[in-house]
């Protein structure tokens, strides 16, 4: 049996890697005699292999390759965005006349999911659309591995992930093809669900899910309060930061957070900013942003600088108090190791999943981050996180048990 598994990311993006790792695992434990292959973002002569599963690259990556430069990336996507449009659209022999004239990359990936017995469209939030042109070269490049199979009657499930916002009717109308001919499509919260409706996806061709990262179970492998020189009975409260909003907004977001920081030290705790995302893919490094919080604190916060593997990092949050989490995974692996959150909202992933498990109240828009704000969620936490806990060991071990369902479900598409 052959299986794909499309749109993975990079692992610099820890909470990418945590799905993408869970997304082969179920994979693996459904099928596990099947010939597993990733088409992914990261470019396969640099990393051939993720967790041992061979990395083909991918049409989306070639498209946006950011070793080449701009002039050509352009050529690439209306090259390639209409060599797809004309695959997905002719009769199939000229449309495997068309793949044929491909580059390499872009044709390892057609022929892959043309070929393939199951496509697997791993978790994540990238199904969606911005305002302009590039929302529909985004939608494109997505679904197109997707089209491709569907043309040839390969079974696609789209694993736990969110969907939307998608702000044109030509955008809805292609995200709706495709999800009406899928063989399971997974939304992890409500916003999402209302998203697929309006793209024409009947209900009951729309399943309820649990996002992956809450199945997510690395062994530790790093000593992280030796290594950050903090004692054992010491408070460690995490923080993630992320560049999102315009630029005086975003410095106004970092600035409120320094704030928060002295006042978390301020009660005898340790504060650290842990870059949950450290890839130079898209200039989303969040060692970025962090530096510039640490330099507004009164007293410095302790810093992780460097490049830490996603399995590592889960760790890391495994050893906090509290964590204060822009980065929605970061809340996910502070969760699942019993660790109160106040989370930091930038997409509808964080207010749906915080909702599903009774703890929405905890939960701030990013355009709304003040000192204030903030010190009215986290303060009550540090003096009792007794209430929180309650809700979260009452809720959490039934959403855990939906996240490791994935394998039955695969199970019943093909």
């Amino acid at each position: 049996m052959n299986i794909v598994v499309i749109n993975a990311y990079v692992r610099g993006n820890a909470g990418d890697a945590a799905l993408l790792s869970v997304c082969l695992r179920h994979v693996q434990e459904a099928f596990p005699d099947a010939d597993v292959v990733i088409a992914g973002m990261e470019d396969a002569a640099v990393h051939p292999a993720f967790e041992g599963v061979r990395n083909i690259g991918s049409i989306r990556r070639y498209v946006a390759d950011g070793t080449v430069t701009l002039p050509r990336r352009l050529l690439r996507k209306a090259l390639l965005g209409l060599a797809g449009a004309a695959a997905v659209s002719l009769p199939r022999p000229l449309a495997r006349t068309v793949l044929r004239v491909l580059p390499a990359e872009a044709r390892r990936e057609a022929d892959a999911v043309m070929r393939a017995d199951l496509v697997v469209s791993m978790g994540g939030g990238y199904v969606l659309a911005r305002p302009g042109l590039d929302g529909y070269q985004n939608v494109f490049f997505v679904l197109l591995p997707a089209l491709l199979a569907q043309k040839e009657g390969v079974p696609v499930v789209w694993a736990p992930q969110s969907f939307g916002p998608f702000p044109a009717a030509a955008q809805r109308r292609l995200v709706g093809r495709v999800m009406r001919r899928s063989a399971a499509v997974l939304a992890r919260e409500d916003v999402s669900v209302g998203e697929l409706l309006a793209c024409g996806v009947l209900a009951d061709g729309i399943e309820r899910a649990v996002d992956a990262g809450f199945a997510f179970e690395p062994e530790r492998r790093i000593d992280w309060r030796t290594r950050l020189g903090v004692g054992p009975d010491e408070r460690l409260v995490g923080i993630t930061a992320r560049r999102w909003l315009a630029p005086a907004a975003q410095q106004r977001y970092e600035q409120e957070l320094a704030r928060t920081i002295d006042a978390v030290q301020a009660t005898g705790a340790r504060a650290v900013l842990i870059p949950q995302v450290s890839t130079d893919y898209l200039g989303d490094d969040d060692r970025v942003c962090e530096r510039r919080i640490a330099g507004h604190c009164t007293s410095g916060p302790l810093m992780v600088d460097e490049v830490v593997d996603y399995r590592d990092l889960k760790g890391l949050y495994d050893e906090c108090t509290l964590l204060i989490g822009t980065r929605f995974h970061s809340v996910i692996f502070s969760l699942t190791s019993d660790v109160p959150c106040v989370a930091i909202e930038y997409e509808h992933k964080t207010r749906g999943i915080m909702a599903d498990l009774g703890l929405g109240e905890w939960v701030l828009p990013i355009a709304d981050v003040t000192h204030d704000k903030l010190w009215a969620l986290v303060e009550p936490l540090l003096k009792d996180p007794g209430p929180y806990r309650r809700i979260l060991d009452a809720n959490l071990p039934g959403y855990v048990a939906r996240a490791r369902s994935l394998p039955a479900r695969l199970k019943e598409a093909v």
